[in-house]
């Protein structure tokens, strides 16, 4: 992409002050020794990252790593003062004696007075913060971070719900109510990275980007990390923003060994609001249990740390949901021709073990290994969805669906043909996710020269089991829908045809059962090397070069089956089955239960039911493809600090190659009569000879530039300019062909499509305070490029034997996507938080943390108008969190608030009427806890306090679309450490 004139200025300028670091005296002392050591909190046990220890008169720094070690290179031989500082930790100031050639040795033990008032030592929150506050200082970036014991204990232990916390980041919801994907700075979960240790996390989805982290324990984690303006080291790929998860080093602790342990227990409890299904299912347990510690291995001492996290639960959501569609106008009134109320039982087990060893050969060398499985399973989710429709069109005769005289409350359904009740069970659906990971990571330092390397994969299998799906109907039903009394629950009162309370006036639908089973292979390597050399200059500078190759491949597999009904009286329907909106407003329908009919996936009673055997053959060609993507990385970058000014800046190269392959439809299909006569034959004529593959191959560069400059002791400013990119899904490469005979057009996938690129502008002004506290607000500003447009005119498909198309289609003009279109997107992040500890009394265990963002868009989008906020489906204008706390010796509380405004989820520019929003939501979470002592704890938890639901409207705010209401959950907790 071109780089915008202000970074061109800034290049010179960058390359200008690095040489003029490089022109100062150098320090040459020919017999110069070091000074190492560790630096701990005496309070929690804990060995600091990020501590900052300091030689004064030298003007000479250095950082903790994540083992709360450090390294001072080059110190002139003689007494030096060393001061050691960390958030919220008083500083600690010492004399060292450096000999000439020699390497001293020195541990530094922080404490504050806070802790000492402390009726125990495990103040791991109070730690969280600091930890967090101490990352996002020491960064050269922009960055957000959170400790993952900021908020307390997590109700369902799930990293997702603390990155959703994040300033700029809304997790986005499924209809469980679960996090499914970060939307970052409103750009789409399908555009944002998310990471573990700084590398690519396989998805859960096929051919889509989304890494959905709710099925892993966040038990293994120490913090989690929003990298907003991207440097050269790290992947550029995320238009919004990086969410890195990181676990913690089990060398980082002062105690020979550490033990924790979770045994909680959820409820939906009686008095809430649940789903009837719900109720046979109220409990449900979570158990993790931790184990940390440090041997003294090969002569070494403290030398091997080893940590093992053993995580098992079972949750059970229950949910029901209201959808309607109402006639295609915002004016008033108007009908409701669609109407659908479903209730959907899942239950989820979870079960993962987490290993990671780390070894310090030397004081120069350190060795890490990790190890992740994990088995995420749903055995019998269950879904009942009763649909009312009719035709959308208004009189008293012939096909009219709607009678007229409606109201904007009330809706009268004729009994003609095309008015339909489908009574939907799906179920019992098998998920399975079964995720491999393993790291192997090496550190290396010789005095100035840092050389670090990793070698990762990972493995996601995946399989969709979809138990039976059976579809009974019954038409020429008429009804009137009544909202005056309840939007939520409105009356439905028949109003003319066959009793539909009656199971024997229902019957299949045709194709009415179906089985499906699916299979998904994820394959990720990953291969890194990083070298840094630090200039050996008076002030600190260091360049730094690395290289990176992954390999990510895709493979799914579908094997879909059909049946037609041939019996003749009505299936026998289950009474035992009672639906929510029966309890709400006293409708009954009838329902059904496929499992009852299926068994090993096709009907126990075969001369009941007709396969589809051409359905059956089509599907395995359809659905069986597969995508290779590698990507080659390098990158140099250069560092500085001037004073108080520091700045960052280098350039990151990517080449992208994908392959794919796939089968598409023949030109001239098989009829319906052959595909009758003979299935296999015909799917096999169909596709089996027009198996496809495809290639496609882009090279990015993604320079970017840094600056901090320290205002004062507790003010820093950063500018950063930054570029990033989000990836095409990889559904994009695989083969696929749709054909239009009386256009003569072809429309293709395009492997070749170039990601969406962005030149972001970031400005912070970043204040902190003690005890354990900051300000920030933040400006920021994207410039999108290269949006994806669908159906662009790409050439004529040529004439020939070899024109990749099996000589078909010679002549037809093709259309592909393609890359077209800009947008801007800036807006303004606060973010606050403090911990209270100067106030007196009881008052001291207050603690705060709020965040806000206001964002706005314009642009065409690759489209041919301008759009604007509103305009831009999955565009979230506003949303913020707020958590209070308090603490008094062993008990605590605490209020978790989570808010995200009205947006569009679809967009019509031609018909107001189909836009689709969604209301502001606001969630709440409520907990308490008690400590008796470091080893018993207990806390009690309530998830979604008010029942906050996920509500939709068509339009207008009056015309609700959809509704979800999963319930409130509370959650019983033993916790300890020993």
């Amino acid at each position: 992409m071109n780089t915008p004139p202000a970074p061109r200025i800034l290049a010179p300028t960058c390359l200008a002050l690095i040489l003029a670091a490089l022109a100062i005296p150098v320090l040459r002392a020919a017999e110069a020794g070091s000074l190492t050591g560790t630096v701990n909190n005496v309070a929690t046990g804990n060995l600091l990252e990020g501590a900052k220890i300091e030689v004064p008169q030298l003007g000479v720094t250095a950082l903790t790593d994540n083992t709360g070690h450090f390294v001072l290179a080059d110190l002139p031989a003689g007494t030096h003062e060393v001061v050691a500082t960390y958030v919220g930790l008083d500083p600690a100031r010492t004399q060292v004696v450096i000999a000439p050639g020699q390497r001293a040795v020195r541990d530094f033990d922080l404490t504050t007075g806070i802790y000492k008032l402390d009726a125990f030592k495990v103040t791991g929150e109070r730690e969280g913060g600091a930890a967090a506050i101490t990352a996002e200082r020491n960064a050269d970036n922009v960055k957000s971070v959170v400790a993952m014991d900021q908020f307390g204990n997590l109700p369902n232990l799930n990293a997702a719900e603390v990155a959703a916390r994040l300033p700029g980041v809304v997790g986005f919801l499924d209809v469980a109510d679960t996090i499914n994907g970060f939307i970052v700075r409103g750009m789409d979960r399908n555009l944002n990275s998310v990471t573990m240790d700084g590398a690519m996390m396989t998805g859960q989805g096929a051919m889509n980007r989304t890494s959905i982290v709710n099925n892993i324990t966040g038990t293994m984690f120490e913090q989690v990390e929003l990298t907003k303006g991207h440097t050269p080291d790290k992947g550029a790929d995320s238009l919004g923003g990086t969410i890195n998860f990181k676990s913690r080093s089990p060398l980082s602790m002062k105690e020979k060994r550490r033990i924790n342990y979770s045994f909680s227990g959820r409820l939906a409890p009686s008095f809430t609001q649940q789903i009837p299904l719900r109720e046979q299912h109220r409990f449900h347990q979570i158990i993790n249990v931790g184990y940390q510690e440090v041997f003294d291995a090969f002569r070494g001492e403290r030398n091997l740390g080893v940590a093992i996290n053993l995580f098992s639960s079972e949750t059970v959501l229950g949910w029901f949901t209201t959808t309607r569609d109402f006639e295609n106008t915002t004016n008033q009134p108007a009908y409701l021709w669609d109407y659908r109320t479903a209730d959907a039982y899942d239950p989820r087990h979870q079960d993962s073990i987490n290993v990671k060893l780390d070894y310090r050969l030397s004081t120069a060398t350190k060795l890490t290994f990790l190890a992740m499985a994990s088995n995420h399973r749903e055995t019998a989710k269950r879904t009942y969805l009763t649909r009312a429709f009719t035709t959308q069109s208004v009189g008293t005769s012939g096909t009219a669906g709607i009678l007229p005289g409606y109201t904007s409350r009330i809706t009268q359904v004729r009994p003609v043909a095309g008015s339909t009740i489908d009574v939907t069970e799906t179920g019992p659906n098998i998920f399975a996710n079964r995720t491999r990971r393993v790291d192997v990571n090496g550190e290396h330092t010789f005095v100035r020269f840092q050389l670090d390397w990793n070698a990762r994969h990972t493995q996601t299998h995946i399989v969709g089991n979809n138990g039976g799906t059976l579809i009974n109907r019954i038409t020429n039903i008429g009804w009137i829908l009544d909202r005056t009394e309840s939007d939520m629950y409105p009356r439905f009162i028949q109003a003319g045809g066959p009793d539909f309370t009656n199971p024997a006036n229902y019957r299949p639908a045709p194709n009415g059962l179906a089985a499906n089973l699916t299979y998904t292979d994820q394959d990720a390597d990953e291969l890194g090397f990083n070298a840094r050399y630090t200039l050996p200059v008076r002030r600190p500078a260091y360049v730094k070069a690395g290289l990176l190759r992954r390999d990510q491949h895709v493979r799914e597999e579908a094997h879909n089956r059909r049946w037609n009904y041939t019996g003749t009286t009505a299936l026998p329907a289950d009474d035992s089955i009672r639906m929510f909106d029966e309890v709400k407003s006293g409708r009954h329908i009838p329902q059904w239960d496929a499992a009852f009919l299926m068994r090993d996936r096709q009907p126990i009673d075969s001369s009941l039911w007709r396969e589809d055997v051409y359905f059956r053959e089509q599907s395995h060609f359809t659905g069986t493809d597969a995508v290779r993507e590698t990507i080659t990385a390098g990158y140099a970058m250069g560092q500085a600090k001037l004073g108080r000014t520091g700045l960052l800046g280098g350039v990151r190269m990517e080449k992208t190659d994908t392959s794919s392959w796939g089968w598409v439809r023949a030109r001239s299909g098989s009829t319906a009569a052959q595909q009758a006569a003979d299935p296999i034959g015909a799917a096999q004529r169909d596709y089996a000879n027009n198996r496809r593959e495809s290639s496609g191959r882009y090279t990015k560069s993604f320079p970017s530039l840094h600056l901090t400059e320290d205002l004062t002791p507790n003010l820093r400013g950063r500018l950063s300019w930054s570029t990033s990119f989000g990836r095409p899904s990889l559904g994009n490469v695989v083969p696929n062909e749709t054909v239009n005979e009386n256009n003569q057009t072809l429309t293709v996938n395009n492997p070749g499509l170039l990601p969406q690129t962005a030149g972001n502008w970031d400005a912070t002004l970043d204040y902190y305070f003690e005890p354990v506290g900051n300000l920030s607000v933040s400006w920021f500003h994207k410039k999108i490029a290269d949006y994806i447009v669908n159906g662009v005119i790409s050439g004529t498909v040529p004439t020939g034997n070899d024109n990749g198309f099996n000589g078909e289609y010679g002549g037809f003009t093709l259309l592909r996507n393609a890359n077209a279109g800009t947008a801007v997107v800036q807006g303004w992040e606060f973010s606050y938080q403090q911990q209270f500890t100067f106030l007196p009394g009881v008052l001291k265990g207050f603690a705060a943390q709020a965040n806000f963002s206001v964002i706005n868009t314009h642009g065409d989008f690759g489209g041919r108008t301008n759009l604007t906020t509103g305009q831009v489906a999955g565009f979230i204008p506003r949303s913020g969190n707020l958590s209070v706390s308090w603490r008094y010796r062993g008990f605590s509380t605490r209020v978790l608030v989570n808010y995200a405004s009205t947006y569009i989820t679809n967009y019509s520019a031609a018909s107001a009427g189909r836009n689709l929003y969604r209301f502001p939501r606001t969630a709440t979470n409520l907990g308490f806890a008690y400590q008796l002592r470091p080893a018993l704890g207990f806390s009690c938890d309530i998830t979604n306090v008010t029942n906050e639901p996920q509500a939709f409207y068509r339009g207008i705010p009056d015309q609700l679309q959809s509704r979800i209401l999963q319930g409130t959950t509370i959650t019983f907790s033993v916790t300890g450490r020993f």
